[in-house]
């Protein structure tokens, strides 16, 4: 086997040298180029993710809200297509209920809990599980009442299961199914009158300190 010279085998080392660096260089590339593309993914499914919980957020509240105005004081119907489907409503059997009907309304407390929020950006329909409550409902009997002196009956609360999907580039709510009727709500806490207050302490001021005069002897000239 003939020997090969050093220049030759310099050469090669140079060559394999520039091989390692190019392999090198390649893969801290490749790397970066993954790395960036995967902040890039995650930037825009964040931003997905948050653009569909503040259209699902929007959506439930003020479909839902126009829902119960129509049930309580008879609102505007026809505005219930700009947040739920039409097969939606034609099924929605509450909304059509006769209950509130003998009764006009004045004012009432409606709220609405969240819970159970599905607005992945893969999913192509939205849920959410809500509790909705109304209290405080005043209002007076109407003419075709059976009682004159009867008051709006007070409204069951209903844990619901909403689901929405895009209907012609827009969100609607198309399905609302019932988890619970009257389902347990714990109270608020509220503060117990009996017991005192901790008592606080009392900050003290403290005295200025009196600045000392001295007194400056004079010194003869010599």
């Amino acid at each position: 086997m003939p020997e090969r010279s050093p220049q030759k085998i310099k050469k090669l080392r140079e060559q394999a040298e520039r091989l390692r660096f190019f392999s090198r260089s390649s893969l801290y590339i490749a790397r970066t180029i993954a790395l960036i593309f995967l902040g890039i993914m995650m930037c825009v499914l964040a931003f997905v993710f948050c653009a569909r919980l503040a259209n699902l957020y929007i959506l439930v509240n003020e479909g839902m809200s126009l829902r119960i105005e129509c049930i309580l004081q008879d609102g505007p119907k026809e505005e219930l297509d700009n947040y739920f489907t039409a097969d939606c409503i034609a099924s929605d059997g509450r909304l059509y209920d006769t209950t509130y009907h003998p009764y006009t309304v004045s004012s009432y407390n409606y709220m609405l809990d969240f819970s159970r929020i599905r607005v992945w950006p893969w999913l192509s329909q939205l849920s959410v599980d809500v509790l909705e409550q109304t209290e405080h409902i005043v209002g007076t009997a109407n003419s075709n009442a059976v009682d004159p002196d009867s008051v709006p009956p007070p409204w069951t609360p209903i844990r619901y299961r909403l689901t929405a999907s895009k209907v012609k580039g827009s969100w609607r709510i198309n399905s609302i199914a019932t988890l619970m009727v009257d389902p347990k709500i714990d109270p608020l806490p509220t503060a117990d009158p009996a017991r005192s207050p901790l008592p606080m302490a009392t900050p003290t001021v403290s005295p200025v300190p009196t600045p000392r005069l001295s007194v400056i002897t004079p010194t003869p000239f010599l």
